[in-house]
């Protein structure tokens, strides 16, 4: 099976574009996945912890927009900037924000920042 990340990372800009957030954690993010906020991964390894988080944007968030900026592939490492327009718990959000993946050979995403 030849993987090609570029189309995985893609698929997963995609998803968040249209708001299936869930759909494209559970098929492109590796069991043993650790995500990080600003450098914290506090309740952030493994997939069942993230996931519990990702559902808790999904049922508290109504995004508005979901703009790419950038998207850069090298080898097995991806990033993209995207802005975000979104409210969560009542209060609208606007911001642009970095978010840096490292790929397993699966094509699985295994560690994921957020800046």
């Amino acid at each position: 099976m030849s993987v090609n990340i570029r189309e995985n990372i893609n698929a997963i800009i995609k998803g968040i574009q249209e708001n299936k957030i869930l759909e494209i954690f559970e098929k492109y993010y590796a069991d043993d996945v650790v995500m990080y906020e600003k450098g914290d991964s506090t309740n952030r390894v493994g997939k069942d912890q993230n996931r519990k988080a990702e559902e808790a944007f999904v049922n508290n968030a109504t995004i508005h927009e979901a703009k790419l900026l950038k998207v850069l592939v090298d080898g097995n490492n991806t990033a993209y900037e995207m802005y975000m327009d979104f409210t969560y718990g009542g209060h609208n959000v606007k911001k642009t924000q970095w978010a840096i993946q490292q790929w397993n050979n699966n094509g699985l995403v295994v560690k994921e920042e957020f800046f």
